[in-house]
């Protein structure tokens, strides 16, 4: 089996079912969102995802909301890094990313997980 651990928890069995693709696609379109899975696919999901796909995602997760996380916490994690490295502090690194001095303490912080999914989206 590959190597998985680059997924959030959430969607290692939508990869290990139905592909890595298909989980990154959900990424992509739903990130940050929570989505709710009817048992039986809307037209949204056959278009995004063709019909045998869509019916095993709603069969995959059951007729039940998810939130679908969007994989991009990583990169921020580096440009704090990297802006702190050049000597800015966190008020400056606040506003030139455009989030909260907290926020950027809690990313400054935090011990280094999950690679960014999607690195040339914000």
């Amino acid at each position: 089996m590959n190597d998985l651990t680059f997924l959030p928890d959430i969607l290692l069995g939508v990869a290990e079912e139905l592909g890595v693709g298909v989980a990154l696609k959900l990424m992509q379109h739903y990130g940050g969102q929570e989505v709710y899975f009817a048992k039986k696919p809307s037209a949204e999901l056959v278009e995004l995802f063709g019909d045998a796909q869509a019916a095993a995602l709603c069969h995959h997760f059951g007729g039940q909301p998810i939130y679908v996380p969007h994989g991009k916490v990583q990169r921020r994690r580096q440009e704090v890094g990297d802006l702190a490295a050049k000597g800015h502090d966190s008020r400056a690194i606040a506003r030139y990313l455009g989030i909260s001095q907290r926020h950027v303490r809690r990313l400054a912080n935090a011990p280094p997980g999950q690679l960014s999914l999607f690195p040339d989206e914000d």
